[in-house]
């Protein structure tokens, strides 16, 4: 049996990615070279489980190795995808994991390192599988099997969380330092789990018709009642037909639902803030336009928006969602806001949703996790505070500064927006009408969906 092209193209995105190269253009990439329906939807899982579970999958390396655990992307590569398929993936036998990782190790990294693979792979499936060659294990039972393996011989049970939880130890410590353990293993837990197709109904169209159009369109939804305009989709649905469904529905976006509530937080009461019809809302970091689409379905009158990224690509994307969803009093400019091209107290609101580690969204971006360095966080906030800075200068007096990010960090959260507090005397907390507090961290496992910090600051005036 020749080694299979779809698992060989899962074997080349791994290495790419493990190389430095982002995964979701050479993920494309692999897909657009792959007809099969089925073999698709086999290659994203493959990367995207292997990528998910590396850490755990690591660990089992180093304790199955009857030497030094290798260190080259080839290896390591073969070794994780083949332990997912043997894991992770019930519908793969182990035998035909196994087999084909041996066909794979042949054309790289190369056959002397056969018999190591060969020999730690058959190594896991006695100890963990047993006499199960055919994948009829749960995968509650694998998890069950696997937890002894995971004890620490010190007791370091921070170690322990990172391995088997598949998250980078540091970021792992950091988060029992500033959270504690429970809630740190919930929101590992949680970006753990599978991501749910979820829409967000725009004001004013009603969310009880837009379930019903969207099941006749063949996307059946749950909703979490009116009041959030949260639609969540009972199965995932394919790229072409989500497209349709967009088109169709220009009053739909897709957004967290956590990023719903939040939005709806920074933004309670506007209109006390801002001088409807004169003063016009700067949304800083736009793309790709889903904040922008929320103000703009409940800016009040005919107040405008100006909506502003600073990268090209992006701002495509922030036009292409500004036309769908039919947005004419928004103007969209490609900008930085290290240099806004606009005068002192132009605006009567910012919100500036700014550029972070992004580790309250990493149950998204499966490699992202292992992309990140511990100083990540510490780097981005004075880049943070210089944006807060600007967007504080260009607001009225009177207005409002809606400050955000998807990071759980306090480097890129509660220290940029206290350092910003102590050095402009102009400012002050602006309590939010929905529940009194002026800044709020939403935890993933215990909100409805990502992480996400938010803090609302008036300028004195």
């Amino acid at each position: 049996m020749k080694a299979d092209p779809v698992r060989r193209r899962a074997h080349e995105i791994l290495i790419a990615v493990d190389e430095g190269h982002p995964l979701d253009p050479v993920l494309a990439r692999g897909l657009d070279r792959t007809s099969d329906p089925r073999d698709r939807a086999f290659l994203a899982e493959l990367v995207r489980g292997t990528l998910q579970w590396r850490g755990r999958y690591d660990h089992l390396i180093k304790h199955f190795s009857s030497r030094k655990p290798p260190a080259d992307s080839p290896t390591l590569s073969l070794l994780r995808m083949s332990l997912h398929q043997i894991l992770g993936q019930g519908s793969v036998p182990a035998y035909a994991a196994i087999h084909q990782a041996g066909e794979l190790c042949r054309r790289r990294p190369g056959a002397r390192k056969l018999p190591f693979v060969n020999g730690l792979l058959q190594n896991v499936r006695r100890k963990v599988l047993g006499d199960d060659e055919q994948g009829r294990l749960d995968p509650d039972e694998i998890e069950r099997r696997l937890l002894p393996f995971f004890e620490m011989a010190d007791g370091d049970q921070a170690a322990r969380l990172a391995a088997w939880q598949s998250h980078p130890e540091w970021l792992v410590r950091k988060w029992i330092a500033h959270f504690g353990y429970q809630k740190t293993d919930a929101i590992c837990s949680w970006n753990n789990q599978p991501v749910p197709l979820v829409f967000h109904v725009l004001y004013p169209a009603d969310p009880v018709e837009a379930a019903r159009l969207l099941a006749e369109a063949g996307c059946p939804v749950t909703s979490d009642g009116p009041r959030h305009k949260t639609l969540v989709a009972t199965h995932r649905i394919g790229r072409l037909q989500l497209d349709g469904i967009l088109a169709r529905f220009p009053w739909l976006i897709v957004q967290d639902p956590t990023v719903q509530r939040a939005t709806a937080w920074l933004a309670a009461d506007l209109a006390d803030h801002v001088r409807v019809r004169e003063q016009p809302v700067l949304d800083m970091c736009a793309a790709p336009g889903g904040k922008t689409a929320f103000l703009a379905s409940r800016w009040p009158g005919q107040g405008r928006i100006v909506a502003m990224d600073h990268h090209p690509d992006r701002l495509a994307l922030l036009v292409s969602t500004i036309k769908r969803i039919e947005a004419d009093r928004v103007d969209v400019v490609l900008a930085n806001g290290k240099q806004a091209p606009f005068g002192p107290e132009t605006f009567g609101a910012v919100l500036l949703d700014g550029p972070c580690s992004g580790t309250g969204v990493l149950r998204h971006h499966p490699e992202g996790r292992w992309m990140l360095n511990s100083d990540v966080p510490g780097r981005n906030g004075p880049t943070l505070l210089e944006l807060a800075e600007n967007a504080a200068g260009l607001l009225e007096p009177g207005g409002l500064l809606m400050y955000a990010t998807c990071s759980l960090e306090p480097e890129e959260n509660e220290v940029v927006v206290d350092r910003l507090l102590a050095e402009r005397s102009d400012l002050e907390p602006a309590p939010s009408a929905v529940d009194g507090q002026w800044r709020r961290l939403w935890l993933p496992g215990e909100s409805p969906g990502d992480g996400f910090f938010a803090a609302r600051m008036r300028k004195k005036g």
